[in-house]
């Protein structure tokens, strides 16, 4: 990568529903992300990204049942790096969930997923499916995303 070509690399991991394996997922979006021309302070964002993305899948999309799979895709070119996650849950509506910053949510263990998500990646899409919901994450090279 990062020699101009137009070329991608991909990778698809299918995973239990098990919180131990959220280090392989954040190794292989960083790794993934140095092929996309990321630097070190980049490829951790999508990292810490995706690791929220992933937990999200397996403890609420499907509820840590060992039996239900999480399906990771990540694609980097020399424009971006994609990461798209899916579970086999209920899905849900992302614009229903409480704001992690107003006042009386602020002491709250849980809710920032999706907030961290969005500092971390250029870009954060939700699609329902049948069964389970897709998030996408969007890094862009020289893209605006918190770092």
């Amino acid at each position: 990568m990062g020699d101009g070509s137009d070329t991608s690399t991909s990778v698809e991991l299918v995973l239990p529903s098990d919180v131990k394996l959220i280090d392989l997922v954040h190794a292989t979006s960083e790794k993934m992300a140095e092929f996309a021309g990321f630097d070190e302070d980049d490829s951790l964002n999508v990292g810490l990204a995706l690791r929220e993305a992933v937990i999200n899948a397996i403890v609420h999309g499907n509820g840590q049942d060992p039996r239900l799979k999480v399906r990771i895709s990540l694609v980097a070119n020399t424009d971006q790096l994609q990461a798209r996650v899916r579970d086999e849950g209920a899905g849900f509506d992302p614009d229903a969930k409480p704001d992690p910053t107003a006042d009386e949510n602020l002491l709250n263990t849980s809710g920032r997923g999706l907030l961290l998500m969005r500092a971390f990646v250029d870009e954060v899409r939700f699609q329902a499916k049948d069964p389970g919901m897709e998030i996408t994450l969007t890094k862009k090279r020289g893209g605006t995303a918190a770092g």
